[in-house]
């Protein structure tokens, strides 16, 4: 099928999300105008085989005078385009998981709160963990959880099925299975750092006897809801309009002090905007243009979180286009982007220059331009002189065509590729902007049929969660249904990503991490353009106790009488 109707036809068919990325979660607001300091962990994470986190938070909504008011206005920015936390990675669709399920521990840093997990034991083989349940926790519909529910749902990433797709932000699970109706085992396949936290943090857990009535009735789809232990309840779903939750009332941590949320959908910036100073929104993600506004504005919160999401663009080095396989090519088109000035235009001076892959102030595995350039690896600093050069070295004196760049209709994205087009431009180097959502974007990426691709993911817990796009897979892998949407098959830079994860000693995992930076900068399979901030706005008398970086918890949330 011809590219433009494929695209056309992906973009029909799929529902708007935003950008696929992993969850991760960072910085504490106060009650102010001004961003607040982070806070500080209940409890690191001890060394050794067992580890026993923090208690649980007493019931937060035990210890507040209750407000006259029960309901809180949201919104999205996209449709929500399902609530199967097993086949979605998508920004908009986790903002509603964090409402309604939960994992077996909250991780925030180095902070690590039980939920449906009590306790967790690391065997002697560094590989396989066990996890006492929470019998506390119970499913909406009153079921309790048991450890086939949380066995399977892990489980379930490595299995097939009519929606099922195995899921990248839980790579290298083994196995999981029970124990004993206390206990829950799992193993990695091979020896990584954080994979134990990757599991914490994205491994939701689901009624495993409503799911399977669901799929087997093929209803686990778009307008399907799924049973959580999570704080709140779907009442009412309606995926391009209106979601609407119930506070659980036999939620194991308490019940949610505020008792009623409403989500409208609401792609245009303007009537957010709108919105929220007229009071019909509470709560909402600042249009990036409105900020300076709403931050000046003492009638309002605000909160700047920052972040440790990278934007970038995609290089299919396998398109028709083979001038993108040669890396003097995309060189000179990383050297050609004026990231500062990519900055202001699409994200209006509320974003950092990205001249590597990891955002070197909060992802472990990052570093500095200063600091890679003091090891000898390459930084793309803005240098059109140097791009031309390039071109010329390979071949492409007079400039090519480098073909479509896929680019995500809505938020920063069309700005972005923008930009990245005048600046190619100016080096000779000439693509088309092609629009589509971020769901058909995603497809194409999948199905490796793009030239380039406008995404971006949130690196957590540490840099390691981009594997997921430069592993190396073997025809087996391939077979079973895994996937990457660069496939680079570089072994060199799989070889650097496998030490760099399972290296137990923390200096040499350093050193490790450099070498996976020296291997991305040389290659530039993707090309790093900005690290975005979060910019969150809410009304005078709302108390937001705690904002992650992409999720926020109206669990945590409150009226002030």
């Amino acid at each position: 099928m011809n590219k433009f109707l494929r695209v056309l036809a992906l973009s029909l068919a799929l529902v708007l999300v935003l950008c696929a990325c992993g969850g991760t979660k960072t910085e504490t607001p106060a009650q102010t105008s001004q961003p607040a300091q982070t806070q500080q962990p209940a409890q690191t994470t001890p060394q050794g085989n067992v580890a026993q986190p923090a208690a649980p938070a007493a019931p937060q909504g035990a210890d507040n005078t209750k407000s006259a008011r029960d309901t809180i206005k949201l919104t999205l920015n996209q449709v929500v385009e399902t609530l199967n936390p097993f086949n979605s990675g998508a920004i908009i669709d986790w903002q509603c998981f964090t409402q309604i399920y939960e994992t077996l521990f909250f991780i925030e840093g180095d902070r690590m709160e039980p939920r449906l997990g009590t306790e967790w034991e690391a065997l002697d083989d560094g590989m396989t963990y066990r996890v006492k349940i929470n019998h506390d926790a119970k499913f909406h519909n009153g079921d309790p959880l048991t450890t086939e529910d949380v066995a399977w749902s892990l489980q379930y990433a490595l299995i097939d099925g009519p929606y099922t797709r195995r899921r990248t932000n839980i790579p290298n699970l083994d196995y999981a299975k029970v124990i004993d109706d206390d206990t829950v085992e799992f193993k990695c396949t091979e020896t990584d750092a954080s994979f134990l936290r990757k599991i914490f943090m994205n491994g939701y857990i689901l009624n495993k006897k409503e799911f399977l009535a669901a799929e087997e009735k093929g209803i686990t789809g778009t307008e399907w809801v799924p049973w959580g232990t999570g704080p709140y309840v779907i009442t009412e779903y309606n995926p391009d309009a209106q979601i609407k939750f119930t506070a659980f009332p036999d939620y194991y941590r308490g019940e949610a002090r505020i008792k009623n949320v409403e989500i409208s959908i609401l792609a245009d910036n303007n009537t957010i905007t709108v919105g929220f100073e007229a009071g019909d929104l509470d709560f909402i993600v600042v249009p990036t243009a409105a900020w300076e506004n709403l931050s000046s504005n003492s009638n309002y919160n605000t909160f700047l979180s920052p972040t440790n999401h990278t934007s970038f663009f995609h290089v299919n080095i396998n398109s028709p286009h083979t001038c993108l396989a040669d890396k003097r090519v995309r060189k000179a088109l990383s050297y050609a982007i004026n990231r500062e000035a990519m900055c202001i235009a699409a994200y209006d001076g509320l974003a950092s220059p990205a001249y590597s892959y990891f955002n070197p102030v909060n992802v472990y595995g990052g570093f500095t331009p200063e600091e890679l350039k003091a090891n000898n690896i390459e930084v793309y600093e803005y240098d059109p002189e140097k791009a031309k050069a390039l071109l010329k070295e390979a071949g492409y004196e007079n400039g090519c065509d480098i073909g479509e760049v896929d680019t995500i209709n809505g938020s920063y994205w069309g700005k972005m590729s923008t930009v990245f087009q005048s600046n190619l431009k100016d080096i000779g180097v000439t693509c088309e902007i092609t629009l589509a959502d971020s769901a058909a974007c995603r497809q194409l990426r999948r199905d490796h049929d793009y030239d380039l691709s406008t995404t971006g993911t949130n690196m957590s817990p540490d840099a390691s969660y981009a594997y997921s796009y430069f592993r190396y897979l073997t025809d087996e892998q391939l077979a079973s249904g895994l996937y990457t949407e660069l496939f680079v098959q570089d072994k060199e830079l799989d070889a650097a990503y496998v030490k760099a994860m399972s290296d137990p000693d923390e200096n040499q995992r350093k050193l490790d991490w450099l070498e996976v930076n020296r291997i991305m900068q040389d290659q530039c399979y993707s090309i790093p353009t900005f690290h975005k901030a979060i910019p969150y706005a809410f009304q005078k008398d709302l108390v937001c106790e705690e904002i992650d970086t992409n999720y926020y918890y109206v669990y945590n949330f409150y009226w002030a009488n």
